[in-house]
């Protein structure tokens, strides 16, 4: 039995110390050398700075580990250089560390992603499909999937994927598997592809009792999220970059003075003086923030090291209209000046008027909790950019849903648009 499979483990897989024993798990797996509680114990501290931001703590913990002659701290040692954008550094350690374990699974995935931004891509695609020959977990298609810019790249990821899913197109798919099959066809430009896949994903899981949902994070707590948005303010700010509460955190900042209880991630935004390649450039010298794969010119989501993920919108000022977009849709804003507001401990801009602003997101009615909003669908400002693109969601939607109470909504809202379902 896997370790996150024993009950105990399950039923406390979301607190701090069982996370942080799983990922202590997949760090050491495939490495080769036997270990003491010496060597246990530096890895824990190692981690735990390494979920912390605490780079000296980290280094110190890491060569503490070589000095042991553990292999394993030149792959935390690579950890912290990267998170600090140090990626020759980082590169040598995994090098070193992967001349010991060839088979390092996570080594792998993070010499991928150097490789990916420094723009080798074919090395990238050829070190995560060696992992297919050893490695059945479904992040290495994720990884693929994020390497995909063109269609010729889809083209080779649908080869690849045919090989090892031969059935792929007339078998009911793990829902993450056909996510990261999905978001490769997009983008690569191919949202027809995407559609037809979730059409058929759909219609097989009628014929399937008890289909597997995706296991919802629950990393999110008010603490963690201070932090992360702390840590990017100090980030964002060291380089002059202004950026503002928007959204469901500004709605939790004003209503509730704290961020809502239902939501999965921290919305903020900043202003068109900066694309999202700016922004990445920045980030990734932070320290203590994961980029994550960028999708549109309009959003860059970037994920703390404590887990907590972050929305960049980018706002796109016009005489009469601020908007920002998330790929499908774009929300409107009246235009609107910034002023200071304390919340969570420290003080971040938020707009002036912000009675206007959450009127127009959220509706006369704003101070009234509703956990059932959807910002995609309820928001009085939305704009459908691509409905195809919208009727993917709504088939994500439906397919991830556990109460057919909430799924029958979004199974209302496809009949309306054409589809036969």
């Amino acid at each position: 039995m896997k370790l996150s499979q024993f009950p105990f483990v399950k039923k406390y897989q979301n607190t701090p110390f069982v996370q942080s024993c799983l990922q202590i798990k997949r760090n050491v797996s495939n490495t080769k050398e036997q270990r003491g509680v010496f060597s246990y114990f530096y890895i824990h501290k190692a981690q735990e700075a390494l979920t912390s931001a605490k780079h000296t703590d980290l280094q110190t913990a890491a060569k503490k580990l070589i000095k042991k002659s553990d292999s394993l701290g030149h792959f935390y040692l690579a950890k912290s250089e990267f998170l600090l954008g140090e990626f020759e550094q980082a590169k040598s350690n995994l090098s070193r560390f992967l001349a010991a374990n060839p088979n390092h699974i996570e080594a792998i995935y993070l010499l991928a992603e150097i490789h990916a931004i420094q723009g080798d891509k074919t090395l990238a695609w050829s070190l995560l499909e060696g992992l297919l020959t050893y490695s059945k977990r479904g992040k290495t298609w994720q990884h693929l999937s994020n390497l995909v810019e063109m269609p010729s790249d889809f083209e080779q990821y649908c080869v690849l994927f045919e090989k090892y899913f031969p059935e792929y197109l007339t078998v009911l798919l793990p829902f993450d598997l056909a996510s990261h099959l999905s978001n490769a066809a997009i983008r690569a430009g191919n949202t027809d592809f995407a559609l037809d896949l979730w059409r058929r994903q759909y219609r097989l899981s009628m014929q399937v009792k008890n289909t597997a949902k995706p296991t919802a994070s629950k990393q999110y707590t008010d603490e963690k999220a201070a932090i992360a948005l702390s840590a990017l303010k100090n980030c964002l700010d060291g380089s002059g970059i202004e950026f503002f509460l928007i959204s469901g955190t500004l709605l939790g900042c004003i209503r509730e003075g704290k961020l809502l209880g239902h939501d999965k991630d921290i919305d903020v935004g900043v202003w068109d003086d900066y694309g999202v390649q700016d922004l990445a450039s920045v980030v990734r010298r932070s320290g203590c923030f994961y980029v994550l794969p960028i999708y549109s010119p309009d959003i860059l989501v970037v994920r703390h090291v404590s887990g907590i993920t972050i929305d960049i919108f980018i706002h796109y000022r016009e005489p009469d209209d601020y908007w920002h977009a998330g790929g499908k849709t774009r929300w409107h804003n009246s235009p609107f000046e910034l002023a200071e507001r304390a919340f969570l401990g420290n003080t971040y801009l938020i707009p002036k008027d912000y009675h206007r602003y959450l009127t127009e997101n959220y509706g006369a009615d704003w101070q009234t909790p509703k956990i059932e909003f959807d910002s995609a669908m309820d928001t009085p400002n939305v704009e459908v950019l691509s409905q195809k693109e919208f009727i993917i969601y709504l088939y994500k939607k439906t397919l991830s849903l556990t109460s057919s109470n909430r799924q029958s909504r979004y199974i209302g809202i496809l009949k309306s648009l054409g589809e036969n379902i």
